[in-house]
């Protein structure tokens, strides 16, 4: 995901209320990030970018969420 990567609802809305979810492996460390944005105008959910972390070490990516 980049900064001027934009989304998009299939109603037309681009206003969008987000959450982030981590997945934790075994010694604490980010192993997985996903986001979640839902439409303002009608509610529509979906994921809109996630991916595996492979490198280390993760705290810094707990404090930005």
């Amino acid at each position: 995901m980049h900064a001027d990567d934009q989304a998009g609802c299939p109603c037309g809305s681009e206003e969008f209320e987000a959450a982030v979810a981590v997945s934790l492996g075994h010694d604490g460390s980010v192993r997985w990030v996903t986001m979640g944005l839902r439409c303002i105008k009608d509610g529509f959910c979906g994921v809109y970018a996630d991916g595996n972390i492979d490198y280390g070490p993760t705290d810094h990516l707990l404090t930005m969420v």
